[in-house]
């Protein structure tokens, strides 16, 4: 005699791990090639450019008080025409709201990306260059 309810349970069990390892990675590595498609590490045909997305992310940054030097050329003095030379010029500290990263442009031929998958695994993300360490 059979113990139904241990079958079942292994069969259910079964059947779980099976969806687990049937379903593709969230995330996964890829390689942009040369005319910008997307390459995956595990499919041999590229996303042609424009087929995929690129994440854009938005910070806001925070500088604390600085000084830079410079060089300023051209500008007016009221008594001996246009100065030129060396400067110093001091910033006070500021919070600018809006600052756009943008990993776009900096993409290029033969770069690693990290690629999400959304929406039901339809829609590869390119999420942002990977280096090694």
């Amino acid at each position: 005699m059979t113990n139904s309810g241990a079958s079942k349970l292994a069969q259910v069990i079964a059947e779980r791990i099976g969806s687990q390892t049937a379903r593709p990675d969230a995330l996964e590595l890829g390689t942009i090639q040369g005319d910008m498609s997307l390459k995956l590490d595990r499919f041999a045909v590229p996303i042609p450019r424009g087929e995929y997305l690129i994440s854009e992310w938005t910070a806001k940054l925070i500088l604390p008080a600085f000084s830079l030097g410079g060089n300023q050329n051209g500008l007016k003095d009221s008594l001996n025409g246009a100065v030129t030379g060396d400067a110093t010029f001091n910033f006070q500290p500021t919070v600018i709201d809006g600052v756009k990263i943008e990993f776009k442009p900096e993409l290029k031929p033969g770069d690693r990306v990290l690629v999400a998958w959304v929406n039901d695994h339809t829609d590869p993300v390119v999420v942002s260059k990977v280096v090694s360490s």
